[in-house]
This record gives C-alpha cells, sequence and structure tokens, in this order.
C-alpha cells in the first residue's frame, strides 16, 4: 500500500483489517496457523499511530520489516520481527489468535539499535536478517 492508502485506512478503515504480509510455512508451522496471511486491523493501526508516532508513510515498511527482518520468539503464539529501513530500525509482533488460528500485526513501531542488539541477545533467534538492496 501506499501512503496515501494507509491515510485512507486510518481514517475510514473502522472495524476493518488488511492482509499486510504472508509468512514463510516454517513459521505458520510454528505458531500453528490456519494460514500464511497476516493482517492488521484498523484499531491496532490507530494504536501505532497514536500510542507510538508511526507516521502514516511508515506502514510502507511494515512488508519489509516482515519478510525481510530478523524474527525473534519474544514470547509464545508471537514472532517478534526487526528490520532496518532507510527511516531506521522498526519492529513489528504478529500473533497467531488462539481461537480463529488467524496471523495479526499486534505492534508495529520505531525501535533503535539498542533495543535490536538486547532483544537479539535475550531472545532465541529463530531467522536472520535477509539481505536486501
Amino acid at each position: 500500500m501506499y501512503p496515501r492508502d494507509w491515510k485512507l485506512f486510518l481514517r475510514h478503515g473502522q472495524g476493518k483489517e488488511i492482509a499486510v504480509a504472508q509468512l514463510s510455512a516454517d513459521m505458520v508451522a510454528h505458531l500453528n496457523a490456519a494460514s500464511d496471511k497476516v493482517f492488521y486491523r484498523h484499531d491496532y493501526v490507530m494504536k501505532a499511530f497514536a500510542q507510538h508516532g508511526t507516521r502514516h508513510d511508515d506502514f510502507g515498511y511494515l512488508f519489509d520489516v516482515v519478510d525481510y527482518g530478523r524474527a525473534l520468539l519474544d514470547r509464545p503464539n508471537h514472532i517478534l520481527f526487526m528490520h532496518l529501513t532507510p527511516r531506521g530500525w522498526f519492529q513489528a509482533a504478529v500473533k497467531c489468535s488462539k481461537d480463529t488460528r488467524r496471523l495479526y500485526v499486534c505492534t508495529f513501531y520505531k525501535t533503535n539499535n539498542l533495543e535490536v542488539n538486547r532483544k537479539t541477545r535475550k531472545y532465541p533467534v529463530l531467522r536472520k536478517d535477509k539481505w536486501t538492496a
């Protein structure tokens, strides 16, 4: 999605969700999810915007964070992705709903090198960063 699309979703997406990424088969199996599609609910997008200061143009990095980022096992039914973008480090947490077994983004925001290093030391690494151009 383009920044304009994210602006529209922020304004008019109440009660909706959008597919924003796909997980690899091994990650889907690890989370025991029903599908590889990752959804982002409007209320969680609003949380990232209001509480974490995520800008509408930052949401465009979400796919890259999940697709190319370092994947850490920070808690049950969660995978934490961290990736360095042109705007700095971002992290996104993807969880698997226990009742529907669907995948959802539960957090997305900017972070910093210190937090990335701390969390990488603290949690098991499921996937190292993929190379990006």
